[in-house]
This record gives structure tokens, sequence and C-alpha cells, in this order.
């Protein structure tokens, strides 16, 4: 996983004080080598659960060749990786190189232990040891960068999160295109049809990327509306208790207590149920992975879930898809939408078009897998929706899916089944294989 293009930051307390928290400390070591991590040799280094080719050399050449075993710095603590010699080897916790004397690269292949997530921005590390006397010879720190369940997030990890949504809340111009993209007006474009969970994939997808601007470390978080989650409506989170006119009570040292939309301040949103202690009634996980083995059926999961988890509350612009997105809930609502069709994915092997069962399109434009994706596209007008806003699909500072212009198959193979082509998040729970 990468992170996008550092931009400068609308001045938050908030996010300093959420960035300042420092990881578990350890010691660098710089020995005489270049590890690449996503084509970069230095900054910092994210990955996922799928294996990325990386590359190891000696840069004090000319010597002899070298023996070296790749392990992670520590098992007990920090984001866990392993290794594979090509892309279709088996993971290995440690891999035996032979690096070349004469300073050319050789290539492995690195990526997330899954279950072993990090906590922290670049908490854990890859150590080189000599094959010979196990000293260590360089180390490089990573993050294992994993979106996960809000309920169970760290203080720090929901903090840190907070604090960049509302930086990014703060960057009007910014936030106003997810209020624009996701309208009336625009709903017959990205609603009831089959473009319907790739088009929301990359939406979310673009807010995580803005997010990571703010803050690299940050992920977008899943609410998995089928539980109940006490975590999540608190005043320390997405808000408390509403007061008489629906606002939600927010701590005062949550960023979102200046959520802003249209010049409103503070969230609207009355839930239809008991948030302590009980969840909506609707479809579970179970009943929604069993919809059915194609792509067809299983797309029926836009009404009940999604669509029962916007209603289940009973007031607040979350319950209509006109305004849902002036809600910061909704990108969490829509990472569990988007994690269940990942899980469905998973166990139906969804990602390769040649199986039929995978996507079915339409007629309509933007439901083909060739078709370009709007508002990315620039495309407005006819079947389009009349404006186009927020410009290209942002990018991540290496080569990457998806493209500045978006395609609907771009959003299918998200985890990368096809090497090096990933769109660079995964979910806690949905491994790579």
């Amino acid at each position: 996983m990468g992170s996008t293009t550092k931009k400068g930051n609308v001045a938050n307390p908030g996010l300093a004080q959420a960035q300042d928290v420092p990881p578990p400390g350890f010691s660098v070591i710089t020995g005489p080598f270049e590890l690449k991590i996503h084509d970069s040799p230095t900054g910092e280094a994210f990955l996922g659960w799928n294996p990325i080719v990386c590359s190891l050399k000696i840069t004090n050449n000319p010597q002899p060749d070298l023996n070296v075993v790749l392990r992670n710095r520590s098992t007990s603590e920090g984001g866990q990786i392993v290794f594979r010699d090509s892309f279709s080897g088996a993971d290995q916790d440690t891999l035996a190189l032979t690096v070349s004397g004469d300073g050319s690269e050789v290539n492995f292949y690195m990526g997330g232990k899954f279950g072993s997530p990090s906590f922290h921005n670049q908490d854990g590390a890859v150590s080189v040891h000599d094959a010979g006397n196990n000293n260590v010879l360089h180390q490089r720190a990573l993050m294992v960068r994993i979106r996960k369940d809000a309920n169970v997030l760290t203080d720090v990890e929901r903090d840190r999160f907070l604090a960049a949504f509302g930086a990014l809340n703060g960057d009007t111009s910014v936030y106003q295109v997810f209020l624009d993209d996701h309208t009336g007006l625009t709903s017959g474009e990205i609603h009831g049809r089959p473009s319907f969970l790739p088009w929301h994939r990359a939406f979310i997808l673009d807010l995580e990327r803005r997010l990571q601007e703010k803050d690299s470390s940050v992920t977008l978080p899943y609410w998995r509306f089928e539980l109940t989650a006490p975590n999540v409506f608190i005043s320390e989170f997405m808000g408390g208790t509403p007061d008489s006119v629906g606002r939600v009570a927010l701590s005062v040292s949550n960023p979102l207590q200046l959520w802003t939309v249209n010049g409103d301040v503070g969230i609207i949103r009355v839930p239809g149920f008991n948030t302590s202690t009980g969840s909506p009634s609707l479809r579970t996980e179970v009943q929604t992975l069993a919809l059915g083995t194609n792509f067809t059926g299983f797309r029926d999961m836009e009404g009940n879930p999604h669509g029962w988890a916007h209603t289940s509350f009973s007031n607040g612009p979350i319950t209509d898809n006109a305004t849902a997105t002036r809600d910061p809930l909704f990108f969490m609502l829509h990472s569990n939408v988007d994690r269940l069709w990942a899980k469905w994915q998973f166990a139906n092997n969804g990602f390769d078009l040649a199986n039929a069962n995978t996507y079915s399109g339409s007629p309509r434009v933007g439901d083909n897998p060739a078709d370009t994706m709007w508002p990315w596209n620039g495309v407005f007008g006819g079947t389009r929706p009349p404006t186009a806003p927020g410009g290209r699909f942002p990018q991540l500072s290496f080569t990457s899916k998806p493209s500045e212009l978006i395609t609907v198959a771009e959003t299918i193979d998200y985890i990368g089944r096809a090497e090096g082509d990933e769109l660079n998040f995964d979910y806690d729970d949905v491994p790579y294989i």
C-alpha cells in the first residue's frame, strides 16, 4: 500500500497531536544496502496483505557476493510481514537471498502477514541478517496498513482517523467534491445498477487517499452495521446521544465537533436502534454472502443490508441518497459494504473478469468493465450527470492501480491477484489467499 503525494495541511492541532503519538521505538540499522519497497529506497513504506515486488542491493561495491536472510525486525511487536521468492511462491517468515557484490538488484516479494497488521505508523521493519553469523546488517521500517473494524480500533487509531477526517472536512473545497458527487442529481449514475459496487469502491478509496494526504497512517475503518457497535456511537467517535434537534454529542477533544457542511456545524443523526446494546435489523453478513455465487444475485445487497443500514436511522442526512455524505458515518458504512463485496469475491473467486460470475454489467454506459467512471473521467451531460466535479482520480507516489481515468474493470481485482495490479487497500478479515 502507498500514500498519496503530500500536500499542505490545514492547521489542525488535533491532527498534529495525533501524529505526535510515536510507534514503539527501535534502533534503525543503516548498512551498505538499498532496500526498495514500491520502487522507493527511502521514506515511509506501506504494505497490505498482497505480495509486492521489492529489491535489495549492496551499495559499497564491488565486493564478494553475500548470503543474507530477511526477517521481521521483531516477531512480538509491530506489523508483521511474510516473504516470497516469486509472486506465486509460498509465504515464508524468513527468506534467504544471495546479493551480488557488483551492486545489481535481487528481487523478492513481501506482504503483510494476515492477522498481524500495524497499530502505529512504521511500527514494523524488515531486517537483513548475515546468513553466516546472523548479525543485523540493515533495517527498513514499514507499516502493514489495513482497514479495520471501527468498533475495535485502539484509541490512538481512532483519534488519528478523526483528526485526519476533521482536517479534510476543514478543506472546504476538497470535501465539497464528495458532497457534490453523491446527490439527488447523480443518484441515477451510482445507484440501482451493476456499477453501484464498483463506483462506491472507487468513491471511498478516493476519500481514503485524501485522508492519507493528512496522515499517511490512516485507513477508512468500517462500521459492521449488522452487529452492535458500542464503541462507535460515543461522543469520542461518531457521536453519542443526540439532542432535541438530533445533533449528536461530541466530546470537546473530538475533531468532528467542528464538522461543517454548507455552513452548518454539527452532525445530525438519530438512530432507530439502541446503539449500546443492539444493531439495525437487516441481513446478517452470512445471509448477505449467501445471496448467490454470481454477481447478479449478490448485488441485491444494495437494498438490504446497504439501504436498510442507511434507513436504520430515523433522522439525519444519512437516511437520504441526496444528503448522506454530509455525515462522516456514510464512509464507514460504505467501507463495510465494500468489505462485504470483498468477502464475497474471496469466497467465489470473484476477481477475474474472465469468470462470468465475477461481474455482470448492462448496456448502460458506466456499467461495462471497459467504461471509464464518472466523475473522474470528466464526462458529463447526456446519460451522465450534469456536472463532473473533482478532477482525475488521485494517484499514489508510485505506479499503481487505478489510473486517473478509472474504469469499472480496475475496481474488480482490488487485491492484486494479477501481479502488481492492486488498489492498495485491504480489510483485516479478508485474506489475500
